[in-house]
C-alpha cells in the first residue's frame, strides 16, 4: 500500500519540477523535442548534399592528357568536364582543398598502350577527407577502371579470346537484407539517442532531491516532520523516475511524428515504425528509467554541492555511450545472456525492432526483469544511504 507521505513526496517534487522552466527548457524541449527535430534536420542535410553530389558533373583536373586521347574521349562521353592543372602541383593542390581528386596520366602512357602493356596513371586525393568529397575519387576511380575492362576486352577479342575467360567465378549476389532493415542503418543513431534522453531526463531531478536539498540545507527540517523517511526517500526517488519516462515518452511521440519527413524514398529506403514497436520500445526502456534514477540518485548523494553532483552524474553519460558505439560499428548475434546486461539489452532490442526483426518474449522479459531487479536493488541501495545521519548534511 502506497503511502500518504510518499503520494504528497511524489506530487510535490514533481510540480516543483515541471515549474522550473530551466528545467522544462533543458529536459522536455531542448532533448525531447529538439533532438528529434535536429536530427531530422542533420539527416536531410547530409543527404541532400550527398545526392547532389552524387548527381553533378565530375570536374576532373587532368596532367598530361595529351598522351591519352582515347580515354580523354571515354571520359568527355561519361559527361566528365575535364581540367588542365598547371599552377599548383596535383599534391599541393590536394593539400589546399581545391580539387577533390585529380588524374594524372604517366609520359609513358601512350608507349605501354602501343605494346600492350598496363598504362599507369596516377589518382592523387585525400584519403581522411570526410563527406561528399570521397563521391568524386570514387566516380574517377570506376571511371578509369570501366575504361581499363573495355580495353583489356578488346585486347582479348583481337586475339581471338573470349572476354568471359577471365572471370573463372561468377559472383550471383543475393542480398537478403530487406527494405526495413536497410532503412533501420539510417536511424542506428536511435538506441543511443532514446538512452540518452532518459538519463538526461532524470538528471536534474536526481541532483536537487539530493544534492541541492543538502546545500540549501533544506534536508533536515523535512526529515523532521512526523513522517517514515523511508517514505519521504521512495517520494523522490518515484518522482525522479517519472520525470526520466516523462522525457522519454515525449521523444518518442516527436520522432513518431517526424518519421514520414525523413528522406527515405530519395534514397529508396524504407522506415516504417508503428505505434505497437513504439510502445515495446517504451516498455524495454522503463526499467532503464528506475536504473539512471538510483544510479543517479546514490552518485549525487556523496556531493555536497550541487554543481559538484552535476559533474560527477554528468560523466555517468559517458556509460551508454559504449555499447551504442559498438553496436554502431560492430555487427553483433544478439545471445540470451546479453538480454540480461542493462543497456546493452536495450541496444539490441530497439536495433532488432527498427531492422523489422521478430524480438522473442523470452528475450523480452530477460531484458525487463533482469534491468528492472537491478535498479529496484540500487534504488533500496539509495534509500538506505539516507538512513545515515552524515548523509543529510553538506558540511
Amino acid at each position: 500500500m502506497i503511502s500518504r507521505a510518499l503520494k504528497t513526496v511524489f506530487k510535490k517534487e514533481v510540480m516543483e519540477n515541471l515549474r522550473d522552466k530551466r528545467t522544462v527548457m533543458n529536459s522536455l524541449i531542448m532533448s525531447a523535442v529538439m533532438g528529434p527535430l535536429f536530427m531530422l534536420g542533420i539527416l536531410h542535410l547530409t543527404t541532400s548534399v550527398t545526392k547532389g553530389k552524387a548527381e553533378e558533373q565530375l570536374e576532373l583536373p587532368v596532367i598530361n592528357m595529351e598522351g591519352a586521347q582515347s580515354l580523354e574521349k571515354h571520359l568527355l562521353s561519361q559527361g566528365v568536364k575535364i581540367l588542365t592543372l598547371t599552377d599548383k602541383s596535383p599534391e599541393q593542390a590536394i593539400k589546399d582543398k581545391d580539387h577533390d581528386v585529380i588524374l594524372e596520366v604517366d609520359p609513358s602512357y601512350a608507349e605501354s598502350m602501343r605494346q600492350g602493356q598496363p598504362a599507369k596513371v596516377k589518382l592523387y586525393f585525400d584519403g581522411s577527407a570526410k563527406g561528399n568529397s570521397n563521391i568524386s575519387v570514387r566516380k574517377a576511380r570506376g571511371l578509369v577502371n570501366a575504361y581499363s575492362r573495355g580495353i583489356g576486352n578488346i585486347r582479348l577479342q583481337l586475339r581471338g579470346v573470349s572476354p568471359s575467360i577471365t572471370r573463372a567465378v561468377m559472383i550471383e549476389s543475393h542480398d537478403q537484407a530487406s527494405e526495413q532493415s536497410k532503412g533501420a542503418n539510417l536511424m542506428v543513431f536511435l538506441p543511443y539517442f532514446l538512452i540518452i534522453i532518459l538519463f538526461s531526463g532524470s538528471m536534474y531531478l536526481a541532483i536537487d532531491t539530493t544534492a541541492g536539498e543538502k546545500e540549501r540545507k533544506s534536508m533536515e527540517p523535512l526529515f523532521l516532520n512526523p513522517v517514515s523517511r523511508t517514505d519521504v526517500l521512495w517520494g523522490k526517488l518515484a518522482a525522479t523516475v517519472s520525470f526520466g519516462l516523462l522525457t522519454l515518452i515525449v521523444t518518442i511521440i516527436v520522432f513518431k511524428l517526424t518519421i514520414p519527413f525523413y528522406p527515405t524514398k530519395k534514397l529508396g529506403l524504407n522506415l516504417e515504425i508503428g505505434i505497437w514497436e513504439l510502445f515495446v520500445m517504451f516498455i524495454v526502456l522503463t526499467p532503464l528509467a528506475v536504473l539512471a534514477s538510483a544510479i543517479q540518485t546514490i552518485i549525487a548523494s556523496f556531493s555536497k554541492t550541487f554543481k559538484e553532483a552535476q559533474t560527477y552524474v554528468g560523466m555517468l553519460i559517458l556509460i551508454p555511450m559504449i555499447p551504442s558505439m559498438l553496436l554502431m560499428f560492430l555487427s553483433v548475434k544478439e545471445k540470451l545472456w546479453m538480454m540480461a546486461v542493462p543497456i546493452l539489452s536495450q541496444n539490441l532490442i530497439i536495433n532488432q525492432i527498427m531492422r523489422g526483426e521478430e524480438v522473442g518474449i523470452v528475450a523480452l522479459l530477460v531484458a525487463i526483469f533482469s534491468t528492472l531487479i537491478i535498479g529496484a536493488a540500487l534504488a533500496w541501495f539509495a534509500v538506505r544511504l539516507y538512513n545515515k545521519e552524515s548523509m543529510l548534511f553538506a558540511d
